[in-house]
């Protein structure tokens, strides 16, 4: 069986670029990175005993960090 993963901070990420006319909405790097830091800080925020909503935006400062 195929295994599909969901990404949901790099999906939040990429719209944004895109929606924002970005050049780095094809940087999959970038991306990826950025996705990668906020799933990690949900991760921690979580096992620290944050809640579902306090670990999300924790995630998302990370992922959208530098944006205005």
């Amino acid at each position: 069986m195929r295994r599909i993963e969901f990404d949901y901070y790099g999906l939040y990420l990429r719209k944004y670029l895109q929606d924002e006319n970005d050049p780095r909405q094809t940087d999959d790097d970038f991306i990826n990175s950025r996705a990668e830091a906020a799933a990690e800080e949900f991760e921690l925020a979580s096992r620290e005993g944050m809640s579902v909503d306090v670990s999300q935006e924790r995630a998302i400062a990370v992922l959208m960090d530098g944006f205005d």
